[in-house]
């Protein structure tokens, strides 16, 4: 991962793609992956994203990863509680009811903790990544998932031209060009819309669409 990079966007509060109140698109889909309260969901690259507090307030137990510790810390804080934080392997892990964040590079992320969710979830991993690093995270994600885990993808859609990510614009031939060969792919909702953040219309972005896919994991790759 480019760790100096995002170190000093989350240094200097430069989250435009941070959105503070969550993400609607979630709401409204996850509920198709019909996943049993308790399951383990994995959030890779999470940030401090609501969406874990709204996973974990509907009976999920969340795993986060994120490469900020700021992230880490501001999440718990302005969720009003102190976590629990300890070494974890490579990673810190910052815990505290039923969401952890281990801090660190989700390319160390140890396979036997991919492995053991039963979904997941990624709104700001996949179009955090420039293109020659999309490949490997979908690798390191997709071949330790077991068999039948289901998991919701959401990504951002516009000219690139325009603008220089991240987030980056991932379409839907990337995303079944990277991911069909390991996941059954279904397009739930092509979402088209003027970008949420005002970092984001500022460099001239005035049209994009988010693009909702549920995917489940065919075979484990050997």
């Amino acid at each position: 991962m480019e760790h100096a990079f995002w170190h000093e966007r989350w240094r200097r509060n430069q989250i435009g793609f941070h959105q503070p109140e969550g993400q609607p698109l979630l709401h409204r889909h996850w509920p198709s992956l019909n996943l049993a309260a308790g399951s383990r969901i994995l959030v890779p690259l999470c940030g401090k994203t609501l969406d874990m507090r709204w996973l974990a307030d509907h009976g999920y137990h969340v795993i986060g990863v994120e490469l900020s510790e700021t992230a880490a810390a501001d999440f718990f804080a302005e969720s009003g509680v102190e976590p629990t934080v300890a070494e974890y392997g490579e990673f810190i892990r910052y815990s505290a009811g039923a969401v952890e964040i281990l801090v660190g590079d989700f390319l160390a992320l140890p396979a036997a903790v991919i492995a053991d969710v039963q979904g997941w979830y990624d709104r700001a991993a996949l179009i955090a990544l420039p293109p020659a690093m999309r490949a490997r995270y979908v690798d390191h994600l997709l071949a330790h998932l077991a068999a039948g885990t289901p998991g919701l993808l959401i990504t951002f859609a516009y000219d690139q031209q325009l603008m220089e990510g991240p987030p980056f614009a991932v379409h839907e031939a990337e995303v079944r060009r990277l991911m069909a060969d390991r996941a059954d792919i279904d397009l739930l909702e092509m979402r088209r819309n003027v970008p949420f953040s005002e970092h984001l219309r500022d460099k001239g972005l005035a049209d994009a669409h988010d693009d909702v896919y549920r995917l489940r994991i065919r075979t484990r790759k050997e």
